[in-house]
């Protein structure tokens, strides 16, 4: 008799302490759940009724707590929710994630949750956070904004004719100057596309020399110059007696740029198995030089350039998707000289004032002036810069930096009298002068004549036959 009052008196006690521990769950005043080891939903209380929108009879031991959670957010807020990881320390666990409604709008809330004592259940409270972090977004925009009109102000534009060390007045690069303002007041990583000698680098430094990184390192690394085998210790560093010929403790290039930009130029020349290691890198899992077992985690922003399309390597399997996405976020697309002739008499004027100081330097003529605005610069500013740096030194124009495309000498000016022809007779035979001239500098290769004057082949043809060229 005596025992069977004991358990009675011990049911009772539990009843009791579950009803207090109810009313105290119910009158808490936040928003709160308790959720089973199989992440089932076992008990929420008025609060979180009202915040998520259903009612708890279709809740309690029938929904999971994925259910509730904004998808992108489920495997990450589960995780705070294993018992596992809720052991391994008393304090509760605090994080953001994002709720769904039953009305179907999302919510930002602040949780924070941690294990119920003897039993094999986590108990989460919910604030409601949606107001403070649109705040939080509309001031973070506004920031933004501040920052590029700052960095705007700080900018070395002349008349939109130069940005820092980039030259040029073409819709096309106006157009870049304002990217580049765009991305130097984030803190995105940036990938350059164009062809090579467009002046990638050159953008690349703009970004970092106008971004909050600008005091810090810009440290540059060619990709396609290091191969595969050396890749890992130039970007890592290596340990003394790592492996034959450590003699030393190096740096890799993620320690110098720590703090500033790491710049990786062709950057679809690295591998698989590197592309894996790198993500780890850069998105916080750190990385260990070779040799050591110390784990680092540099603070640096990414910014890349390459002459391919890395949409295509993701197709063919050369690059991971992960990593793609993680550099390709800010695009910018450095336009070829081509399509931006107005430019070119603009930065042959300067680079033959680069390339001679002096008063009494080579003068370009008109007709110099038209053979370089004709030209079709398959080398782009680079091969502009050569040409002018040549004709500095040696007095002789070469388009095509003398690998058998026209030069000035070839242009001479036709003598003709006035009133011999008219204008009409006149342009054809320049014409035809010239394009035999065309031919006999590039040994008849016909294929070879329309690059350098810059026009397709089928063009080149008809003005052919319609001169009797053969």
């Amino acid at each position: 008799m005596a025992k069977a009052r004991s358990t009675n008196d011990v049911q009772k006690q539990i009843a009791e302490s579950q009803a207090r521990y109810r009313a105290v769950f119910e009158e808490s005043g936040a928003a709160m759940i308790i959720v089973e080891e199989d992440m089932t939903v076992s008990m929420v209380n008025r609060e979180f009724e009202k915040l998520i929108g259903h009612p708890r009879e279709q809740i309690e031991n029938k929904m999971p707590f994925a259910a509730f959670v904004f998808p992108e957010d489920v495997e990450r807020m589960q995780g705070y929710h294993r018992l596992r990881r809720l052991e391994q320390g008393a304090a509760p666990t605090e994080y953001e994630c994002r709720l769904m409604r039953r009305d179907g709008r999302i919510l930002n809330v602040l949780a924070k949750v941690g294990m119920l004592p003897g039993y094999k259940q986590s108990i989460a409270s919910f604030m409601d956070i949606t107001s403070r972090k649109r705040a939080e977004t509309a001031l973070a925009e506004s920031e933004q904004m501040l920052r590029r009109e700052n960095v705007l102000l700080k900018s070395e534009v002349t008349g939109r004719y130069r940005f820092h060390s980039l030259l040029g007045k073409s819709p096309a690069m106006q157009k870049i100057y304002d990217l580049i303002l765009d991305a130097a007041s984030t803190s995105a990583s940036v990938i350059i596309y164009g062809e090579s000698g467009t002046g990638k680098e050159l953008a690349a430094r703009a970004i970092h020399d106008l971004s909050a990184r600008k005091d810090a390192p810009f440290v540059v690394v060619n990709c396609g110059a290091i191969p595969e085998t050396l890749m890992e210790s130039e970007l890592f560093g290596y340990k003394k007696g790592a492996f034959t010929g450590a003699h030393m403790d190096t740096h890799g290039t993620l320690d110098l740029a720590d703090g500033g930009t790491l710049f990786l130029d062709e950057i679809g020349e690295i591998g698989l198995p590197m592309q894996v290691k790198l993500l780890r890198a850069i998105e916080g899992g750190g990385y260990t030089p070779l040799g050591s077992r110390e784990q680092k985690n540099p603070d640096l922003r990414i910014i890349s350039a390459t002459n391919q399309e890395l949409a295509d390597h993701v197709r063919k399997g050369l690059m991971r998707p992960d990593f793609f996405y993680r550099i390709h976020i800010v695009p910018l697309r450095m336009p070829p000289l081509r399509e931006r002739r107005e430019d070119i008499v603009l930065l042959a004027e300067h680079f033959l004032a680069q390339a001679v100081t002096r008063d009494d330097r080579p003068a370009l003529t008109a007709n110099m002036l038209r053979t370089l605005e004709s030209y079709s610069w398959p080398g782009n500013v680079r091969e502009l810069q050569n040409a002018m740096w040549r004709y500095a030194t040696m007095g002789r124009l070469e388009v095509g930096g003398g690998l058998g495309l026209l030069s000035e000498p070839d242009l001479e000016e036709e003598s003709f009298a006035v009133g011999d022809m008219n204008l009409a007779s006149a342009s054809d035979a320049f014409e035809r002068r010239f394009l035999e001239k065309a031919l006999a500098a590039n040994q008849f290769h016909k294929t070879k004549v329309a690059k350098a004057l810059g026009i397709n082949r089928k063009t080149l043809f008809k003005k052919l036959k319609k001169h009797g060229i053969e």
